[in-house]
């Protein structure tokens, strides 16, 4: 993970925290790999206005997620 995705999810966290809202769910591939970098074929992010976001994938990308996206 750079700080480029680091920088483009705390201004998503921020638009959503304007927006009034907790957290976003981002599942299209496109915009998963803009905000963390992960190349899978299978992730989705969880977004939190107060930090703590969670990223899920299935088994088949275990080790490329604890790579590419290590601090979510």
């Amino acid at each position: 993970m750079s700080d480029r995705e680091a920088g483009r999810r705390d201004r998503l966290r921020a638009t959503a925290a304007g927006a009034g809202l907790d957290a976003v769910l981002v599942t299209n591939l496109l915009n998963v790999r803009y905000l963390t970098g992960f190349t899978g074929s299978n992730g989705a992010l969880l977004l939190r206005t107060d930090g703590g976001d969670l990223f899920g994938t299935d088994g088949r990308y275990t080790t490329q997620a604890g790579i590419q996206v290590p601090d979510v």
